[in-house]
């Protein structure tokens, strides 16, 4: 149940990074660029899971990048695990027909002398089969010899 908390979290954490807004900076290389330069970000479907950034510069000049977002996968896989755990804890314990320290109540033997008795008549019974099996299987022979 933790699992599926947790593959849930992560993976609606990570569409909504790609279709709604990374965690983090969208376009990180703005920074490379000159001041007054803007930038934007917008999913893109090649490769899935990505984000692609246009940059535009104070002449006009535009640029595209693809951004991958593996930090804010990073920390949803991080917050993924931190809800498991939780839900691992807050989850009501299944209940319990007897619980470990209860001493558990022992089927009752039959007495001695009937566990004996029942041997021997299994025992006759099978005595008696190997008997009338033995008897065939002669009679069946001396009519062959005849």
């Amino acid at each position: 149940m933790a699992l599926r908390i947790a593959a849930t979290v992560f993976v609606l954490g990570v569409l909504a990074v790609w279709l709604v807004a990374p965690i983090g900076n969208a376009c990180p290389d703005v920074g490379r660029l000159p001041s007054g330069s803007r930038s934007s970000s917008s999913p893109s479907l090649s490769p899935p899971l990505t984000r692609r950034c246009t940059y535009t510069t104070p002449e006009g000049t535009q640029a595209h990048a693809r951004y991958v977002p593996w930090l804010d996968w990073i920390v949803l896989a991080l917050l993924a695990a931190v809800v498991s755990t939780l839900a691992r804890f807050v989850r009501a314990p299944a209940p319990r027909e007897q619980s470990a320290a209860a001493p558990r109540e022992r089927p009752v033997a039959a007495p001695r002398a009937a566990r004996e008795s029942l041997r021997r008549d299994d025992t006759r019974g099978r005595d008696q089969a190997e008997r009338e099996r033995a008897r065939q299987e002669r009679a069946e022979r001396a009519r062959r010899r005849d």
